[in-house]
């Protein structure tokens, strides 16, 4: 019983971590950054302030259950032509965050049908467990 309530936990812990991630992705999708360096071209282009994104790496546990894992995406931004943003370099380039919002959006529901799962397997074990008590009494 308490080793499907820590899978039920751990299960509902790694959604919320997925939809959280999968939400700062969507959040921090358009923001533009100026690159850095003048090769525009190379995947060598690095970025000074651009948003990171992540994607969640769910690794299961010996024991039972899921810990969830942020992972940085790479490359992290991605360069287009904007010469009319604010931010672009000398050639007229942006970085962007390499964030597929479809992508996003559909890790978001993922997440809550797992989530929607893992609260389903928890309600069934109390439910168990408050029915055993009844016919102890």
């Amino acid at each position: 019983m308490i080793n499907g309530i820590r899978t039920s936990l751990s299960g509902l812990l790694a959604a919320s971590t997925r939809a959280s991630t999968a939400a700062n992705n969507i959040a921090n999708a358009y923001n533009t950054s100026k690159p850095a360096g003048g090769d525009t071209s190379t995947a060598a282009l690095r970025t000074s302030r651009a948003y990171v994104p992540e994607r969640t790496v769910n690794i299961s546990r010996q024991n039972g259950g899921v810990t969830a894992t942020k992972v940085a995406v790479t490359p992290a931004s991605l360069s287009v032509y904007s010469p009319e943003n604010p931010v672009a370099n000398e050639q007229g380039f942006v970085n962007v965050p390499n964030v597929d919002p479809a992508v996003e959006f559909s890790e978001l529901i993922k997440a809550k049908h797992a989530y929607k799962a893992n609260a389903a397997v928890l309600r069934t074990l109390i439910e168990t467990h408050d029915t055993a008590l009844d016919i102890i009494q």
